[in-house]
């Protein structure tokens, strides 16, 4: 199993760099921004500012939760595995442990709950279209991760992992809290 994820990454290292050049670098360097915890957090804020305006509390509870425990389940699962980055040209700065990719997981936990609610919300075209739109965003961030050569591919998908479980997590004691919340 380890020799397949160290070819696969390999194989992503390779691919990266036969289409590098400044231009993905400037794209990239500012896609990855949309996966910073800052970011995240400050996007979580202002969601949350919206949905207290319009009495949403408990998407405002969940988000913040959302945030808060991936970042904490993010930093035990990097301890854990202690895995170091690449080697090679960094494009970006990077600091700790390389698995799982934070940014990968903080992305799918929180735009992928963005996406849950939009689908919630809107379940037609317009939610479809947002959802979408979101999970290209978390492929993208990911991918950004690799291109900058601050992860391996192998982390990027332990971060997809790891947060699509969170994400699931979430998503089902969402309903279930609401549920008992209309009762």
């Amino acid at each position: 199993m380890l020799d397949c994820i160290l070819w696969l990454d390999r194989l992503a290292e390779r691919a990266v760099a036969e289409i590098r050049n400044p231009c993905l670098d400037v794209f990239f360097l500012k896609l990855t921004i949309l996966g910073s915890p800052l970011v995240l957090m400050l996007m979580g804020e202002l969601l949350a500012l919206y949905w207290l305006k319009h009495r949403k509390y408990l998407q405002v509870v969940f988000i913040n939760s959302v945030l808060i425990t991936t970042w904490i389940l993010i930093y035990y699962l990097k301890i854990m595995f202690g895995r170091n980055r690449p080697t090679g040209e960094v494009l970006s700065q990077a600091f700790g442990y390389s698995l799982p990719s934070g940014h990968a997981m903080l992305s799918l936990c929180f735009y992928g709950f963005c996406a849950f609610l939009l689908l919630e919300k809107w379940p037609g075209f317009k939610g479809r279209t947002g959802a979408a739109i979101l999970g290209v965003l978390i492929l993208l961030v990911g991918a950004s991760r690799v291109y900058l050569n601050v992860h391996y591919l192998s982390d990027v998908l332990a971060g997809y992992f790891f947060g699509g479980i969170l994400l699931c997590l979430f998503i089902r004691i969402f309903r279930r809290l609401r549920q008992k919340i209309k009762q």
